[in-house]
């Protein structure tokens, strides 16, 4: 099961990459859904056999079939990341079917919202507003009411956040993305979360104004730190909590 589980994320991974993409580079929308995969810069449709996750990078030794251009390692690693994550939420939660399928739905999410500000410095609503809505939906269910408490607190704190730098700080996308977050995580993991975030965020940031691959005024996506942040504490978080206690 845990080896199926793997090779679901890697088909998943593959559908993120696409989806990323198309929410970001494409307007039509018949094609968004029904259009077939393609070469960026020769125009040509991928066969199928072009097309098998994680594999058809190493047999086609990172280059289209048609033109040569090199592809992007993050295809693969996106890939094999959803794969490990997908097998980690599948051990980690295996008790309920039902708690199961909520994480691994909102993991994939995650890594989606992670890909697009990561590199289009988006967050999609079309992606994070469905997670909300599902989150909230799930907690309400399972009368997780401070969970719901969370989610508010946290999105009023980015709020105000913006709000006093005048939307120089960071985005609205972050905002949902952190309410996303404390409905997702609750209390006390949303503020382990948040700490990580805002800890790695400036240590990286710290780093790249050092070795002056930015500047002190350049701004850095935030998403991702959230991303991540939030992935670590649903694994770890009651580990970390205790520690920081």
């Amino acid at each position: 099961m845990g080896f199926l589980i793997f090779i679901f994320g890697l088909l998943i991974g593959s559908f993120l990459n696409c989806l990323v993409y198309r929410l970001n580079e494409t307007r039509n929308w018949g094609k968004f859904f029904f259009g077939r995969s393609y070469c960026p810069k020769c125009k040509k449709i991928l066969p199928w056999f072009d097309n098998i996750p994680f594999l058809s990078f190493l047999f086609l030794r990172g280059r289209c079939r048609w033109c040569h251009i090199h592809i992007s390692w993050h295809y693969p690693l996106t890939e094999l990341a959803t794969g490990l994550l997908s097998l980690m939420v599948y051990y980690f939660f295996i008790g309920s079917t039902a708690n199961l399928i909520f994480n691994l739905i909102i993991v994939y999410i995650l890594i989606a919202i992670f890909l697009s500000d990561f590199q289009y410095r988006t967050i999609p609503d079309q992606i994070v507003y469905p997670a909300i809505v599902l989150a909230l939906i799930w907690q309400i269910a399972n009368n997780q009411w401070l969970a719901v408490l969370s989610g508010l607190g946290t999105v009023t704190f980015f709020y105000l956040l913006v709000l006093v730098t005048h939307y120089k700080a960071m985005g609205l996308g972050d905002v949902k993305l952190a309410g996303l977050m404390g409905l997702f995580l609750g209390f006390p993991k949303i503020t382990v979360a948040l700490y990580l975030a805002f800890l790695t965020g400036a240590l990286v940031g710290v780093i790249l104004v050092l070795a002056k691959k930015k500047r002190l005024k350049s701004e850095i996506a935030f998403g991702p730190f959230l991303v991540l942040a939030t992935l670590i504490v649903l694994f770890w978080g009651d580990k970390i909590w205790r520690f920081f206690l």
